[in-house]
């Protein structure tokens, strides 16, 4: 009886967690569906829903162009941090290489400094290299601190594997790339996934960079956000929809990846 009020007690704790860590999103959906009238009354649950708010979005705002953008420059970024990540972080952890923990500090020194100290530096590099308002250059900053994450992550994950097997594949005349792709990889793919997704919400949910380095050119959905500040106040319905389209594929990725992202993050 004891365990059963327990069981009942601890899914009545979690349930409230849930429900306090979704009603945001769920807030913004039905917000989403209201037109400016509506959005006086916060409170009304019962209202007639319009598509108005997300056809704004796309057609006057260009929502998509903001979306394209973005898949665009976070899918380059990770799969190059995973490429380097899973390289370097192999080397890092199998190799002997002299000061190895001084290397890593200082791959990790870049993210010591908040995305603001490193604005100014990184516009004044865009200005002289003609990379400003580019993919590369957003790629490129995404990577200074995409990077390190995903060098310490791999390297901790190789740490827990056993060299023994790769080595038995070395000994059956398999090269150490192959070693690596063939044995070694598959026995950490939570991990690689779990390091490709935080990589890719880091990117997509990347702000102060974006908005200063892109303008015209590259459009990315972190800053769409500040278009629909106008005149007449904030839009809110248009502002709600574009948080439903900026969610939809991070949700829909974590839930298809989630027994690879709790696996890997465990």
């Amino acid at each position: 009886m004891t365990s059963r009020l327990q069981r009942t007690s601890d899914h009545l704790w979690l349930s409230l967690a849930c429900l306090f860590a979704v009603f945001p999103v769920l807030f913004m959906l039905v917000t989403s569906f209201k037109t400016r009238a509506m959005l006086y009354e916060p409170t009304r649950i019962l209202f007639e829903p319009t598509l108005s708010n997300y056809k704004a979005a796309i057609v006057q705002y260009g929502l998509l162009n903001y979306l394209k953008d973005s898949l665009i420059v976070c899918i380059i970024n990770v799969l190059v941090c995973v490429v380097l990540g899973t390289i370097t972080g192999y080397a890092l952890n199998r190799f002997e290489i002299r000061h190895k923990n001084l290397i890593t500090i200082s791959i990790l020194s870049s993210r010591i400094f908040p995305s603001i100290a490193l604005v100014i530096p990184f516009y004044l590099i865009g200005i002289f290299v003609h990379l400003l308002d580019t993919y590369t250059i957003v790629i490129i900053v995404f990577l200074t601190f995409n990077l390190p994450f995903a060098v310490v992550m791999m390297r901790s994950f190789f740490a827990n594997i056993s060299s023994d097997t790769e080595e038995a594949a070395m000994m059956d005349g398999c090269s150490r790339l192959g070693a690596l792709f063939r044995v070694v990889i598959p026995q950490v793919k939570s991990g690689l996934f779990a390091t490709a997704i935080m990589c890719f919400l880091t990117a997509w949910n990347e702000f102060t960079y974006v908005l200063f380095l892109t303008s015209s050119k590259v459009h990315m959905i972190s800053t769409a956000v500040v278009f629909f500040k106008t005149e007449q106040g904030i839009l809110w319905g248009e502002v709600s929809a574009l948080g439903i389209v900026a969610v939809l594929p991070v949700i829909l990725l974590c839930f298809l990846t989630q027994r690879y992202l709790v696996r890997g993050m465990v």
